[in-house]
């Protein structure tokens, strides 16, 4: 059933909060949050996000934090800006069991799928135009 599963809606939505004034050039963004597209308790994504912050530290990753939520920031999934190369973002992504995550590259954001049933990458829009302060 889960090669099967499709990217939903909401990522498409996708706005950002993000305090880097000026984030680097190109970055990926990556949460642990819900895995597996399941809201999970916040006790659980606590866990999830020490244990990425982890890893990024020990692979030696520049990052900063980025969050991820839907437009009125109703539903919003703390993460992080990874300077890091494309595929050991989705290493990261699938390590910890999200279903995307996105590439920000020369303003650009750029939905990416670690699903196993592989979408195509697809441009959101600007940094600038889905940033909120």
């Amino acid at each position: 059933m889960e090669e099967n599963r499709t990217l939903k809606p909401e990522f498409r939505e996708v706005r950002f909060r993000c305090a880097e004034s000026h984030p680097p050039a190109r970055f990926f963004v990556i949460t642990a949050h819900n895995p597996d597209g399941v809201s999970v308790p916040d006790a659980f994504n606590t866990r999830a996000d020490t244990s990425l912050r982890k890893e990024i530290e020990s692979l030696g990753f520049l990052s900063f934090p980025v969050t991820g939520g839907s437009p009125d920031f109703s539903h919003a999934e703390p993460g992080y800006g990874i300077q890091c190369s494309r595929e050991e973002a989705l290493g990261l992504a699938r390590q910890f069991r999200q279903d995307a995550f996105f590439e920000v590259r020369e303003g650009k954001v750029i939905l990416i799928s670690a699903l196993p049933s592989a979408e195509p990458d697809e441009c959101l829009g600007l940094w600038s135009a889905l940033l909120r302060l």
